[in-house]
């Protein structure tokens, strides 16, 4: 008997299991049928636009004409006649050097000089008598050689310390430091009572800008870019101080020294910009752009069109309709030679008018990463195909059982 019941419980598992297989098994092939119902194809028109190809890079601005301006004497700063900012003319007086060294220095000279031009003249004398008694008889030849010894020794010490007496007076000059250029003082490097050594080297006293209307922009490019860019190419650059405002510029020069640091290579790329409205001040970052190729309104579609690849629950896609889609393609290349996009080809999927998705061949242009150029193939008109995206209503976000009972939408139930 307990055989019996044992066989009989085993009977209903398997009845049930057999029930749930059915059930599911449909549940599945239900979804799958509806799956292309709950799903719609996302398409987009070919449009007019700009693509940009850009290289980025950052520099540092800084005036065109920028020069130093130093001392050649040593001394105390006496007085300051500039300061920051200011604008100053060409030979207008910037600074002094206490001159009373300079002045010393300059009445010693000219005493050494007073004193040779002296014995110059007394060694002439005794060289001009000299000769007179030799050609009488009266000296031998050595007295003569040894006037005229002296004599020239005389000059000598006479040219010497003529030239002393020049630099000595140079000197007092040089206490007085004028500005070499028009421009305006970007830095002022000392202040008034301050003592400057000339010894080795020129101290910079004060950094003059010429004209800040025009600046330039010296930027590290990496080696991987260096190829792509070249003088004249058009720069767009933008600074903190003024991130709503676009800046540009040109490319002037790319320099051939690399900067190694940190096994990093990069090159300097001089850009000249214009900056009628001052708001470039030396030393700003600048964040470039540097325009390697541009296509302007031209047709275009996504990037995404090209990654875009349908599979059986596409809606519209019919793989044996597209087995021999010859009319999708592009017979002929496009003109001009060295066109860019020669044999730059690639495949769509287009939306015919009847609902069923093509193959299209396109030729392909330049791309900013986010869309690309189309060159030939497709019209503004055409559908091209770019994801599928699931319906977003109530219904197709609930999944439900063709198996269970629905109730119907409408219906009241009376009591």
């Amino acid at each position: 008997m307990k055989l019996l019941l044992n066989a009989s419980g085993v009977v209903k598992v398997l009845i049930a299991l057999s029930v749930l297989c059915i059930v599911g098994t449909g549940f599945y092939i239900y979804n799958q049928k509806n799956s292309k119902k709950n799903t719609s194809l996302e398409t987009v028109n070919p449009v007019l636009g700009d693509i940009i190809q850009a290289i980025t890079a950052t520099g540092r601005l800084q005036p065109i004409d920028q020069v130093d301006v130093g001392t050649e004497v040593s001394g105390t700063v006496s007085e300051l006649f500039t300061d920051f900012n200011q604008q100053v003319k060409k030979g207008q007086v910037l600074l002094q050097i206490d001159p009373q060294k300079a002045k010393a220095r300059v009445e010693q000279t000219k005493a050494a000089y007073r004193s040779a031009e002296n014995e110059a003249q007394y060694q002439k004398r005794n060289y001009n008598r000299a000769q007179e008694l030799f050609q009488k008889g009266s000296v031998a030849a050595t007295d003569l050689e040894t006037a005229e010894y002296r004599y020239k020794n005389a000059q000598s010490s006479l040219i010497s310390a003529r030239s002393n007496l020049e630099q000595a007076e140079l000197d007092l000059q040089n206490c007085i430091i004028k500005s070499p250029i028009d421009g305006i003082v970007l830095n002022r490097a000392v202040e008034a009572g301050q003592t400057v050594a000339a010894s080795l080297s020129a101290p910079t006293l004060f950094t003059l800008a010429r004209d800040l209307t025009l600046m330039e922009v010296k930027a590290d490019v990496d080696e991987a870019d260096i190829g792509q860019v070249k003088a004249g190419q058009r720069v767009e650059f933008s600074v903190d101080a003024f991130p709503n405002d676009n800046f540009s510029g040109e490319i002037q020069e790319v320099r051939l020294s690399p900067n190694i640091l940190s096994n990093v290579v990069t090159y300097t790329v001089v850009i000249k910009a214009d900056n009628p409205e001052q708001k470039l001040l030396p030393g700003m970052t600048a964040n470039c752009n540097i325009i390697v190729e541009e296509a302007l309104q031209v047709l275009t579609i996504p990037v995404r069109a090209l990654q875009f690849k349908p599979d059986e629950n596409t809606p519209g896609y019919f793989p044996q309709s597209n087995e021999n889609a010859a009319s999708g393609e592009v017979k002929k290349r496009p003109q001009g030679g060295g066109k860019r996009g020669d044999g730059n080809r690639n495949r769509v999927w287009v939306l015919r008018s009847n609902g069923i998705l093509n193959s299209q061949r396109v030729v392909l242009g330049i791309s900013d990463g986010t869309k690309i150029q189309v060159l030939e193939g497709l019209e503004a008109s055409t559908s091209v195909a770019i994801g599928v995206q699931s319906l977003s209503t109530e219904k197709s976000s609930q999944t439900t059982s063709p198996f269970m009972p629905q109730r119907k939408s409408g219906t009241k139930t009376r009591m």
